[in-house]
């Protein structure tokens, strides 16, 4: 297999409210996740914008058969600017605008480790540590036509010095 070069770039990541479901367990349940807020959106009838996020709050030794995470989408402000305190059994929150490192991997889901590795190389060069739970928005994801060497995943890790 061979070793893909990563950018590692510091980006704003702007204010958002998300609708999240999250818990403890194995990363394999991101799908079924993900079905489930969709669900619930979709059934409470609010809007959401933008790719599906996971944010991962475990540090150090990644274990995927048993981690914390949470799936999230961003919602879509009502007339009056608003977003939900909750949506049925999902609780929103504000995701604060931030700085993160941020690099973007093509290809599939099992070699994400490589483009983890860069950002915490890139994090270790300069000082700085994570201050936050590390994100992936998939940007391009299973879709019909498209394989998994064509995904696309966004990570970001915000930081302090």
């Amino acid at each position: 297999m061979p070793v893909m070069a990563y950018e590692v770039e510091i980006e704003r990541i702007p204010e958002q409210v998300c609708a999240c479901l999250g818990g403890r367990g194995p990363v394999a349940e991101l799908r079924t996740r993900a079905a489930r807020l969709d669900a619930v959106l979709q059934g409470a009838g609010v809007a959401a914008e933008g790719p599906l996020m996971a944010h991962f709050f475990d540090g150090g030794e990644y274990d995927p058969t048993d981690t914390d995470f949470e799936v999230c989408r961003a919602l879509v402000p009502d007339a009056e600017g608003r977003t939900p305190d909750r949506v049925g059994e999902l609780a929103t929150e504000l995701i604060p605008a931030h700085h993160a490192m941020v690099v973007r991997h093509r290809g599939p889901y099992g070699e994400l480790g490589g483009a983890h590795d860069a950002v915490n190389a890139e994090l270790e060069s300069v000082g700085y540590r994570r201050a936050g739970p590390v994100t992936e928005v998939f940007l391009e994801g299973p879709a019909p036509g498209r394989a998994p060497a064509d995904y696309l995943t966004e990570l970001r890790y915000p930081f302090a010095r």
